[in-house]
């Protein structure tokens, strides 16, 4: 099985296009130049009157009387040598600096593109930053040059490379992309894993290795792009089924560390939107019969992601749930609440983070033991748990009036935080701007003393045991105790221990490397073997090499297959 990998590193500024304000010296009537802004503008290929440009394959089209979607298509054509009469002059402007590689253009997939240009930077005081000329020779072209903190961008277009054309600009990139494959893509490896009882969520990444003639990625080349990388700059793993001529999606991440090895070669580590979310903080709550959907929104909202960027099972989002989330990460507290509702959080190969509840399935896919590499199966029996016991927390409003905070702030914002939830704070000499039960930030004229009163929340705790039913005379009591679950109280508890201990019961963990197919973690799959009962469970980790045949080892949680189940 003959694949290709390739990893997609998009410098792009994606703040710039939202902030940008456009206008131009010539258009045609039909051309709103806002098209410019948009991320999904697909160019459709319309026969014109210009020389030589409807060619008669069938690939373009007769324009209709209404068009929408044009991009920037000016109103006047270039003369016979390609030049235009008045140079065609796009400005942009911004409210707030930014940075990038510069910026790609990409003009017309006909084959006509602008092959002449110059590009002015300007700071937000309209102070000149970058005065450069470009002589593009196709249609998606990378007008290279770091810049830092421009407010303004002036782009005059001298001519086209066919004479007789109309200028057309589909899309402006605030940055380039960069593809890394073949002899560049030394090695690549994602790392897929999930935890199917949701104790922790893990975090997918990709390791990879380029080789590079371009100083552009030096750590300490002063004109390279290191200086330019974002919290969160994207990159979009493939790999491509040469004969079947298929490209899969292998997933999107965030690069998290970067270095030279050597002095061309570069090694990356990225991690998902998980991991993203990882590094920031939520700041809790208390909680009581909130919706899932209106929970993980709030999680999700604090954590900066948009809407797009997560979905959650339909049969999910209006369970209940209440209790007590701590100031923790964003991925903690998503952890807090997939677990009381036994659902697992994933983001392997997509550019979202999924929620959903993993089922076992009747009608396994199989991972056929031709697939599978001789001398690496192995095969152990889980931990046997013969009993869960659950620690339920049952939070109420205490009625004791305490001094939750003594101490000194500084003029203007403090933010303190509370070592227990409280509710209902008062405190003189401060405006309270902002509080709930883990934190309040106070507005001080100046230094000052400050006592915060208020009423702390009491957990009433219980605990939950849930065993099997019978032990055999050879079996050990082995209790598993849950302690720290804060949206587990009496109302769910016993339902999550049976859970739990549903989950240990009669499972092997078994491993080995394979050529990978379709197969993805959570997935309830058959390995194929010799034996006659047929293993059969769900994938909980794959280490896939992406540059050495697209194999994988992986981890399942199996079980044996039911006979009347076929």
């Amino acid at each position: 099985m003959k694949t290709k990998a390739s990893v997609k590193f998009g410098l792009i500024d994606v703040t710039a296009k939202k902030d940008s304000q456009l206008s131009v010296n010539d258009k045609q009537e039909f051309v709103d130049i806002l098209d410019l802004k948009d991320d999904n503008l697909e160019e459709t290929k319309y026969g014109t009157c210009e020389k030589n440009q409807f060619a008669l394959d069938g690939s373009f089209e007769l324009m209709p009387d209404e068009l929408d979607n044009m991009g920037w298509w000016s109103n006047q054509m270039s003369d016979e040598h390609g030049n235009f009469t008045t140079p065609l002059v796009l400005e942009i402007n911004f409210t707030e600096p930014h940075s990038s590689m510069g910026l790609t253009l990409i003009f017309s997939q006909t084959g006509d593109f602008c092959n002449k240009l110059n590009i002015k930077y300007y700071d937000l005081k309209n102070n000149l930053l970058k005065d450069l000329n470009f002589t593009p020779n196709k249609h998606k072209y990378i007008c290279k040059g770091v810049v830092e903190n421009y407010g303004k961008i002036i782009i005059t277009f001298y001519s086209t490379n066919n004479p007789y054309r109309y200028l057309k600009l589909y899309k402006i990139l605030y940055g380039a992309e960069i593809v890394f494959e073949g002899d560049n893509l030394m090695s690549a490896n994602v790392l897929e894993e999930i935890d199917l009882l949701s104790s922790e969520i893990s975090i997918n990444t990709l390791d990879f290795t380029v080789y590079s003639e371009d100083d552009d990625f030096s750590i300490i080349n002063p004109q390279g792009f290191y200086r330019l990388l974002q919290q969160r700059q994207k990159l979009e793993a493939t790999e491509t089924f040469i004969k079947e001529d298929k490209v899969k999606n292998m997933g999107t991440f965030y690069l998290d560390k970067w270095k030279n090895e050597k002095e061309k070669t570069m090694k990356f580590k990225a991690i998902d939107l998980i991991g993203v979310i990882d590094k920031t903080d939520f700041h809790g709550g208390m909680y009581t019969n909130i919706l899932f959907k209106d929970l993980i929104e709030e999680i999700f909202t604090s954590a900066g992601l948009e809407s797009d960027e997560y979905e959650i099972q339909e049969e999910l989002k209006n369970l209940t749930l209440t209790g007590y989330i701590p100031i923790c990460s964003h991925r903690e507290a998503i952890q807090q609440a997939v677990f009381a509702i036994g659902a697992v959080a994933d983001c392997s190969r997509s550019e979202k983070i999924k929620i959903y509840k993993v089922e076992n399935v009747e009608e396994n896919n199989i991972i056929e033991k031709t697939n599978i590499f001789q001398g690496t199966k192995t095969i152990k029996q889980n931990e046997l748990v013969t009993g869960v016991e659950i620690v339920s927390h049952n939070y109420r409003k205490g009625t004791e009036l305490e001094k939750v905070y003594d101490g000194t702030v500084d003029e203007g914002q403090t933010k303190i935080l509370f070592d227990e939830p409280v509710h209902d704070i008062t405190c003189e000499n401060v405006e309270i701007v902002e509080y709930n039960c883990n934190y309040a930030i106070v507005n001080a004229a100046g230094e000052t003393d400050i006592i915060i009163n208020g009423y702390k929340y009491k957990d009433n705790l219980q605990t939950y045991l849930v065993e099997v039913e019978q032990l055999n005379a050879a079996q050990k009591q082995n209790t598993l105790k849950i302690k720290s679950a804060y949206l587990v109280n009496k109302s769910n508890a016993r339902t999550v221990a049976k859970r739990v201990l549903d989950y240990y019961q009669k499972t092997y963990k078994t491993g080995f490397d394979f050529l990978l197919n379709d197969e993805t973690v959570s997935e309830d799959v058959e390995i194929e073997g010799d034996f006659e009962q047929k293993l059969v469970g769900h994938i909980t980790k794959l280490d896939i090499d992406l540059t050495g045949g697209f194999i994988a080892g992986t981890e399942l949680n199996a079980r044996v297959k039911e006979a009347n189940n076929g």
